[in-house]
């Protein structure tokens, strides 16, 4: 039942801070949006970040999973059908604007906690490593650097501006460009 109930909670986290972002992610409003006490809530989770540790660590497994389908599609392809493949995948994480959402959200629950901050750079890193296998560069390529933190912008920019779907091809076209002639 414990970790039932512990997954109810993180779910029910996951869950506001994708349709509310960092203002939905309290204690009281997981709890109301879990269905469970809030003293259930702060047994398993006794403070704020320690309910964010265990998102963070909930998107990390779900990025992984994520990232490990991408990556057995991509061992078959060649390089120039690999830069399809993730320019597709670009679009669709520009579309949700959940993630990105959630993302903010997090990343100012890091701001705040260190070990949230550790977990939340061993995601990004394991973005990082995932962008650079599906590209055919290395982790510490700057370009990766700077593609990943475009693409975070981008998510944002989408995220306040609701841009449609033109637009996103438009922005995703030209990251493309400028990405391929990097080399």
């Amino acid at each position: 039942m414990s970790e039932e109930l512990k997954t109810k909670i993180v779910d029910a986290a996951v869950r506001l801070l994708e349709t509310q972002g960092a203002k939905g992610f309290g204690q009281v409003k997981v709890a109301r949006e879990a269905g469970v006490q809030q003293g259930h809530l702060t047994y398993y989770f006794p403070k704020k970040s320690a309910l964010a540790l265990a998102v963070v660590e909930r998107l990390a497994a779900r990025n992984r999973l994520e990232f490990e389908k991408v990556l057995a599609q991509a061992q078959k392809l060649p390089r120039a059908e690999l830069y399809d493949l993730f320019f597709a995948q670009v679009r669709v994480m520009l579309r949700d604007r959940k993630r990105s959402r959630v993302m903010l959200g997090l990343a100012a629950e890091a701001q705040d906690d260190p070990e949230v901050a550790k977990m939340f750079a061993k995601n990004l890193q394991l973005q990082r490593v995932g962008m650079a296998t599906l590209l055919g560069r290395s982790p510490d390529d700057v370009d990766v650097h700077i593609a990943l933190a475009a693409l975070r912008g981008l998510g944002i920019e989408n995220l306040v501006s609701r841009g449609d779907d033109a637009h996103i091809d438009e922005l995703v076209g030209r990251f493309r460009s400028w990405l391929e002639a990097r080399g």
